[in-house]
């Protein structure tokens, strides 16, 4: 057992610790509440001894962060101060208990307290949706911005998923979102700075991978920032776990968003370079091996496995024989596809909620992490899902591709409704499959004239990807170290 503990006057706490020690228990001193951010980026612990009252920065304030980045880790908020209002802000914020000094095995305040967890945390409920609105509408619409705000609207959405002030404010910034991207992003993919999918690797497996350490990469197709939440709090403590926002890319699509991260481009150059591997996602070991001979890693032993169906997650033993192993999850996005053809499934999945619990059952009956080796660990995905709610109208000839929230044709015109109509494709780094690629915001799905209300009865409600949204476009990457 390893404790950090954070305390201005951690010399007093002095005895305490030699008796913690005593019992074989590992006690990391701190003083200062920035050197513990530092301790937590750099070493694994088991829990977090937090004082609440610090002159650098209160410990409600580090709890915030800590919890920001390591969902999983337990942290006991620690202080002289023997009020209510403290100990209920705590504990809404899912810490996992809460002590008065001097400190004291006192069971009773323990048992009492985890009792009325859930009174507290339904009575902070509207604290807590004030907090994260004037968080939100606190950021400035930069990348950085846009990429903290969708952690705040997933830590919500997670908190609070029927919240109607939450629908209404997530709502409203997609219609702001997806004006931003659709602006900013010709010069948003030439700034190196900006973290996409096309990158992805550069910044965050290639630097591990030259320090010679062993890395398995889990690509979960069509994941949301919110089931990375819920499924960093299933890690096993043995793992530090640190989950960070950045971008898909336009279309968020599998075909495009899932070779970017393989092949490192976007999809007008692998087009160049390689016109037919870019028609589907079988060419995803040939893109991984250019990158590496790119940036220098032609002696990279590697090795990329699908899954395609929940038998073979069962059953994968999830070896790391190799300098870098990639798993690709397929089967999770079949499941969001399937929604509105079968029927057991339709019944089964009505809200979003729905969907994100079954795939975390799926992930859970797996017993993934039981299984899966290495000490270094990466989890993320291509792109994110919306549920589709309104029908926008389209006419468009034989030429048009399938998508239901993107559409590349020679003649595409909207008719009622809204999206938006590229035509500039380089520009974007699209590929040249025609004339133009029209894309959605919000959620909304894509209709031809013909039949429309059909139509838009056999696909409201469902899954989609391919669009411009937080959901769709803000999306998860979890490091996991220890093993």
């Amino acid at each position: 057992m390893k404790i950090l503990w954070v305390d201005d006057e951690i010399e007093t706490l002095r005895p305490h610790i030699i008796f913690l020690e005593s019992e074989g228990i590992e006690v990391d001193p701190i003083d200062h509440p920035y050197e513990a951010l530092r301790k937590l980026r750099e070493g694994i612990y088991d829990i977090v001894f937090l004082d609440y009252r610090m002159p650098q920065l209160n410990g409600v304030e580090v709890l915030k962060e800590i919890k920001s980045k390591y969902p999983n880790l337990p942290v006991v908020l620690v202080t002289m101060v023997q009020d209510r209002d403290v100990m209920e802000s705590a504990i809404s914020r899912d810490v996992f208990d809460y002590l008065v000094k001097p400190v004291q095995p006192t069971q009773i305040l323990a048992v009492i307290k985890k009792l009325e967890i859930q009174k507290i945390k339904s009575r902070k409920k509207g604290e807590r949706v004030v907090d994260y609105y004037r968080r939100i509408n606190s950021i400035s619409p930069s990348w950085e911005g846009w990429l903290e705000r969708g952690r705040l609207f997933f830590q919500w959405k997670i908190e609070e998923p029927k919240d109607e002030l939450l629908k209404e404010e997530l709502k409203e910034k997609n219609t702001e979102f997806a004006k931003w991207i659709i602006d900013r992003y010709p010069e948003l993919i030439k700034d190196e700075n900006v973290p996409f999918s096309f990158n992805i690797l550069k910044k965050k497996i290639f630097p591990h991978l030259k320090s010679g350490e062993k890395v398995t990469l889990l690509i979960f197709d069509n994941f949301r920032f919110d089931q990375a939440i819920l499924l960093s709090k299933t890690i096993p403590t043995r793992y530090r776990v640190e989950l960070t926002p950045y971008y898909s890319i336009i279309p968020t699509a599998t075909q495009y968003a899932r070779n970017s991260i393989f092949s490192g481009v976007l999809p007008h150059t692998a087009e160049n370079r390689h016109p037919e591997w870019l028609k589907d996602n079988l060419h995803e070991r040939e893109f991984l091996q250019e990158q590496l001979l790119e940036n220098g890693f032609p002696h990279v032993k590697f090795w990329v496995e699908k899954i395609n169906k929940l038998d073979e997650l069962r059953n994968q033993s999830f070896e790391a024989p190799y300098d870098l192993n990639v798993y690709v999850i397929n089967f999770l996005d079949m499941v969001s596809h399937l929604k509105k053809e079968v029927e057991p499934l339709e019944g089964l999945i009505k809200e979003e909620e729905d969907y994100i619990n079954l795939t975390q059952f799926i992930l859970d009956e797996a017993k993934l992490f039981e299984k899966i080796k290495g000490e270094l660990i990466f989890i993320t995905t291509d792109h994110g899902w919306v549920k589709g709610e309104k029908a926008v109208i389209i006419q468009g000839g034989q030429e048009v591709s399938e998508g239901l929230r993107f559409k590349f044709g020679d003649s595409l015109r909207i008719l009622e409704g809204d999206g938006f109509i590229i035509r500039d494709l380089e520009k974007y780094g699209l590929p040249r499959r025609a004339r133009m690629l029209l894309v959605a915001k919000n959620y909304d799905f894509f209709v031809y004239r013909t039949s429309p209300q059909k139509f838009r009865k056999r696909y409201e409600k469902g899954l989609y990807h391919g669009g411009i949204s937080i959901e769709e476009m803000v999306i998860p990457f979890v490091t996991l170290k220890g093993g």
